[in-house]
């Protein structure tokens, strides 16, 4: 039986208030950047939009590449935080607390690795987006000039039928890929390899994944509702988006402990005790 929501929460409360300093400065060295950079560069956008478009040709230009570069500082930051918290969580899941030190140096082994795998996880989803549009352009080429019906008069409903098509493959993709990224942190694997371990170990486990990733998707939207884009709301809300990113992280990480147990069976030799001493309610086949 797969474990509920509130078991994999309750793992990684426990693993991140085991270590609250460490977890607390990695989030403010590498979560809160990125985070005050988003909120910073989406008001910037709506003041643009604010203003006459003859008059704000050459600062969109100017607005356009700050954009760029912050894109690219936050993007760093981003991987910097999902490689040293998801080696930290992992580690200390099994009562193994590790240093700044390390986690930083993990940094170092991971992140080419995490990138080169995160390009081909994007790759994917072009190309299945790419024959999805082709597939849908076919049959509405077919449709209009073969079958003589005016797809003009029926806009709204070929809408409705391609996102009826789309996003279930999005979603499918996305559970199914969800693990690929820690597996390529904790098991030092990238490209294929971390995807296809994924896919396998989310058998039995995707209701659980999408039902923990629609959770956080919805908390991280209204964050981002209620921020307004107001300085204000923006100081006051970056650190509670920062806390809910950790967890996140941590949750996926446990989420991927949980898999591993579920098919594979975490080995006794690898932990030795610590393997029993970390209270992972194990999963009954």
């Amino acid at each position: 039986m797969a474990p509920k929501i509130w078991d994999v929460l309750s793992q990684s409360k426990r693993v991140i208030e085991a270590q609250p300093r460490h977890y607390l400065t990695l989030s403010l060295i590498f979560i809160l950047p990125p985070i005050f950079i988003s909120f910073f560069v989406n008001l910037l956008a709506k003041h643009f939009q604010q203003q006459p478009q003859q008059e704000t040709i050459y600062p969109t230009l100017i607005f356009t590449l700050v954009s760029i570069l912050f894109l690219l500082i936050s993007s760093i930051f981003t991987f910097c935080a999902f490689i040293s918290i998801t080696y930290s969580v992992y580690q200390s899941f099994f009562n193994q607390p590790i240093k700044l030190k390390e986690a930083f140096k993990s940094i170092s082994t991971s992140f080419f690795p995490l990138l080169a795998t995160d390009i081909l996880i994007f790759t994917i989803f072009i190309v299945g987006s790419f024959l999805v549009g082709l597939v849908i352009g076919v049959v509405s080429f077919l449709i209009k000039y073969l079958g003589g019906v005016n797809l003009q008069a029926y806009s709204y409903l070929a809408v409705v039928l391609v996102m009826l098509v789309f996003l279930p493959l999005l979603i499918y993709l996305m559970i199914n890929f969800s693990l690929a990224k820690v597996i390529v942190v904790v098991e030092s694997v990238w490209g294929f390899e971390p995807l296809r371990r994924s896919w396998k170990l989310v058998k039995g486990m995707k209701r659980l994944i999408f039902s923990i990733s629609c959770l956080f998707g919805s908390l991280q939207l209204v964050l981002v509702w209620i921020t307004g884009y107001s300085w204000v709301l923006i100081l006051v809300i970056s650190p509670i988006f920062a806390m809910l990113s950790l967890y996140g992280n941590a949750v996926l990480t446990v989420l991927y402990i949980y898999c591993k147990e579920k098919h594979e069976k975490l080995a006794d030799e690898e932990f030795g005790k610590e393997k029993n001493e970390a209270r992972l309610p194990l999963i009954s086949s």
